[in-house]
């Protein structure tokens, strides 16, 4: 059924006043802003505010979502079709991480606020990005055990190694939002990454 004019100008009013709340987010942080300086960015009334959230707490839980939604999806081929080999499971990991890269890069200021400001807004916020990173470890554990049964990783204890999978991306993303890397593309952060997880330090062994 094809959306009326209504619907169409009430979901582009709500998506203004989300893009608006965003620069203010990015620019000054969670706790300085009002929402009459959101509404002022969309060019909207303060009423309309209301006709579409609750609060700024509200808003700010709806952008939250929205990227991790957004992040969680490029695993979904990976997930539907799990790699049969080493060479398959290296691959799927390097294109998986190389889009949730790609999401970030686009999202980079808005996404260092939330892991910035995120933990102060209140405890249930802060709870919710624990939960977070807990549910990128728990899909990293996934594809290691699934690695680990089919002979194709060696056997270590998954939990440890899940936890330390997303400790280094999330280093990596909050250094490049500080500027460190920027001689590297999203491509060649990730190539550097998967290099260290599927090959270590060690030196390179010559075939003969």
């Amino acid at each position: 059924m094809a959306e009326s004019k209504q619907e169409e100008r009430k979901r582009a009013t709500r998506r203004k006043l989300l893009e608006a709340a965003s620069r203010v987010f990015v620019e000054r942080g969670y706790h300085a802003p009002l929402i009459a300086d959101m509404v002022a960015e969309a060019g909207v009334g303060q009423g309309t505010f209301y006709r579409y959230f609750d609060s700024k707490r509200q808003i700010i839980e709806i952008l939250l979502d929205d990227i991790v939604g957004g992040l969680l999806s490029q695993f979904v081929e990976m997930s539907e079709s799990l790699p049969d080999s080493a060479e398959a499971y290296r691959e799927a990991s390097e294109q998986a991480i190389l889009r949730v890269a790609e999401v970030m890069d686009t999202q980079q200021e808005l996404c260092s606020m939330f892991l910035r400001e995120g933990p102060s807004v209140d405890s249930a916020f802060a709870e919710k990005l624990d939960g977070i990173l807990a549910r990128f470890a728990e899909l990293a554990r996934f594809f290691l055990d699934h690695a680990i049964t089919n002979g194709f990783a060696r056997p270590c204890r998954s939990d440890v190694v899940s936890q330390a999978l997303v400790g280094m991306a999330l280093g990596l993303f909050e250094s490049r939002g500080r500027g460190l890397f920027s001689d590297l593309d999203a491509s060649a952060l990730v190539a550097e990454g998967v290099a260290l997880i599927f090959q270590g330090i060690g030196p390179e062994t010559v075939e003969g």
